[in-house]
């Protein structure tokens, strides 16, 4: 069968207290939206529609090469649909309806709930056991142990319904349920429709109704930023015992942070308070020490990493090189057993192997109107407190002196002087 997902992303998100949508909040990097499309591909749901508010243009932006639909009025996740529905008027098959504020459902879950519907059902609900006191909506059970109504908290109290049982949220429906739909009123209190009461309609109308039992953390909704932060330590701590399974050293885990694309090889040791931002790839043996901050970089086998050292833009470490304490790197390539010990901002540069580059040394790169390059060969020893202006190109086996200024080409084999003459005058003294 035919299998759709349609991913609910129009509610104002008025408890962010924040200028972003809420979908486009980001947790280990990714934003919700991408957590539940990304959950869907890997479930082989790759036909989506993305129900969206009215005049937002940042996630028009973000979902402008996709299949997006307008809720103009959010009037509840029923009407979203019922949104949705009028672009699927001709899909046969099975419809999973998704949240972009619940970004962590898992794709078996998704698997399991259209497996359900592939197997006869005409809905299958997601849902979880939870004896504590909640405010989520209790799933009510026929004699049949078939799910025959979902209630949401308020009412379920008012009613006096007493149910163990949890509203996952999730749900996957054959798309013949889409007619149901029309049959729903709108709640008289906020004037909202919600999907919930096609359940009800469809078990009075002795329709098959499944029920799939999933963790709770799955279907954990963002809708302020404390639950925002509690969700990134869900996947911060995912994150981390990931690394470690697969052979990295965290010395102090809770105090390191990856990104969801955060690449790492077996023996490498990470000290305390790194932070990785995105599209960082480590190799095997390398050692990060405490402080540094490392993003769209590759560091290759063997290298050592900081303390406090701050690697970005494209920084392509080479094996066995050393970046130091006080060390910025940014849009270089640097070759084997190159060392940048101390105090230094390497940006727009090639780097050859073995060059050791002194402390407090910078590359000029940029003019005022652009940035320039900066290559230096194999072999060369770039002295302290040296400014090299780019673009500027320094040769193999070449030093350069201390406390140097250099805006000229250095050929290989060459010892280039770029400072002022030492004066010294003697002072007369009475």
């Amino acid at each position: 069968m035919n299998i759709c997902s349609i991913i609910l992303s129009a509610g104002k998100g008025n408890r962010m207290q924040s200028s972003i949508p809420k979908p486009l909040h980001t947790i280990s990097g990714k934003s919700m939206l991408q957590w539940v499309i990304d959950a869907n591909i890997a479930a082989k749901i790759t036909k989506y529609v993305i129900v969206i508010p009215k005049d937002n243009k940042e996630i028009e932006a973000v979902t402008k090469d996709l299949e997006t639909v307008v809720q103009p009025i959010p009037l509840g996740t029923g009407d979203a649909v019922i949104q949705a529905k009028k672009i699927l008027k001709d899909f046969n098959g099975i419809i999973i309806i998704c949240f972009a504020d619940t970004p962590f459902i898992a794709p078996e879950t998704l698997k399991k709930l259209t497996k359900a519907v592939k197997n006869g059902s005409k809905i299958a609900i997601s849902g979880f056991k939870k004896s504590e006191k909640n405010n989520y909506g209790k799933i009510v059970f026929s004699k049949s142990n078939q799910p025959s109504e979902i209630v949401e908290e308020k009412d379920a109290k008012i009613r006096k319904i007493k149910s163990e049982y949890c509203n996952g949220g999730i749900i996957a429906i054959n798309s013949e349920i889409l007619n149901y739909l029309d049959k729903i009123k709108s709640n008289k209190l906020t004037k909202e429709i919600y999907l919930t009461e096609i359940v009800k309609l469809a078990f009075l109308n002795k329709e098959k109704i499944d029920f799939i039992e999933i963790n709770e953390n799955e279907i954990l909704g963002i809708n302020n930023q404390i639950e925002l932060s509690k969700a990134e330590k869900i996947s911060q701590d995912f994150l981390r015992n990931k690394a470690m399974i697969n052979g990295a050293k965290l010395i102090a885990p809770e105090t390191v942070f990856f990104n969801f694309d955060t690449k790492i090889g077996k023996d490498v040791v990470i000290h305390p308070n790194v932070i990785f931002g995105k599209n960082v790839n480590i190799e095997k043996s390398v050692e990060i020490l405490s402080f540094s901050h490392i993003e769209d970089s590759v560091i290759k086998e063997g290298s050592v990493i900081g303390p406090f050292a701050r690697l970005r833009g494209k920084a392509i470490i080479g094996p066995k090189s050393r970046i130091g304490n006080f060390v910025e790197i940014k849009n270089s390539k640097l070759k084997e057993q190159v060392k940048i010990n101390h105090l230094s901002y390497v940006g727009d540069s090639e780097i050859g192997k073995s060059t050791n580059i002194g402390a407090g040394t910078i590359t000029c790169n940029y003019d005022g109107k652009k940035k320039n390059k900066t290559k230096i060969g194999s072999n060369s020893f770039i002295g302290s407190n040296s400014s090299l202006i780019a673009p500027i190109k320094i040769g193999d086996n070449v030093t350069l002196a201390a406390g140097s200024v250099f805006n000229k080409n250095v050929p290989s084999n060459s010892l280039s002087i770029g400072r002022a003459h030492q004066v010294i005058k003697k002072i007369k003294t009475n």
